[in-house]
Order: structure tokens, then sequence, then C-alpha cells
């Protein structure tokens, strides 16, 4: 699987624009071109931001925390963190067995979160973690 890119998991293969409407959208439509074991914590993190193949990022982007909780792609600290933390309650649904590991990650680093992010991230984190739970995942 880490061999194959996105869009060949999808089988979904999206068609080149002359001139694409947003940089955002050329990077994305790049990004699900490129082997998933290829992928950068930047692109990893945009690609779930904008909810692409969250299915088959979430094991690399969960790998990537464990190794360091504030991973950062090309935006801030904690980048990747807060983007898998904004993944949608239907995920998690579907996905319990990740959404476990990212609770897990999240009591083992709360120490380094609120030291590195801030208290205030963590409660965000937190909170968004609790909605989750909340809608019987």
């Amino acid at each position: 699987m880490l061999e194959k890119s996105i869009e060949q998991l999808e089988n979904n293969y999206w068609k080149k624009e002359s001139e694409f409407p947003t940089n955002l959208i050329e990077k994305c439509f790049e990004y699900r071109k490129i082997k998933l074991s290829e992928l950068t914590v930047e692109q990893i993190r945009l690609l779930i931001f904008q909810k692409i193949g969250i299915e088959f990022l979430i094991g690399i982007a969960l790998k990537k925390l464990e190794l360091n909780i504030i991973a950062e792609g090309n935006l801030y600290e904690g980048d990747l963190l807060d983007s898998v933390s904004k993944i949608p309650t239907e995920f998690w649904k579907k996905n319990k067995t990740e959404f476990e590991k990212f609770k897990v990650l999240i009591v083992k680093n709360k120490e380094k979160i609120k030291i590195e992010l801030g208290e205030k991230e963590l409660e965000r984190i937190e909170e968004r973690i609790k909605a989750s739970c909340q809608h019987r995942i």
C-alpha cells in the first residue's frame, strides 16, 4: 500500500486542468499522485486537512505523531496534530482503532503538548476529541 498513491488506491484519477483555480487545488492534485511512502509531513497534513485520502493517511500520520507529537509541516509546530484533531467524527466512527490510538497519543504526550503548544491548544484538541466521543464513536 505504501508504494501506491492516493489516486491509485482510490482508483480515482483527477483530470489535469490547464490552469487550476487555486494553488491549494493544484497542490492537492499533485500530492494525490505521490506514493504514500514518499509524502512529507506537510503533504500529509494538507491532504488530511482537505479530507483527501484520510483512510490511507491516518496510519502514517499517527506514526509520525508517535515519533514527534508536535511534528511540523510548513505552517507551525503541531500543525499535523491540529489537522488530525480536526478529522470529522464520521471518519472516526468507521475507524475506532485509529481513534483510540489517537486518544492514547494525546494522553501520553499531554505535558509536551501543553509545554510546546500551550494549554489553550491542548484544551482545543481535548475538546475536539470529547466532541467526537459524544457522537458515540
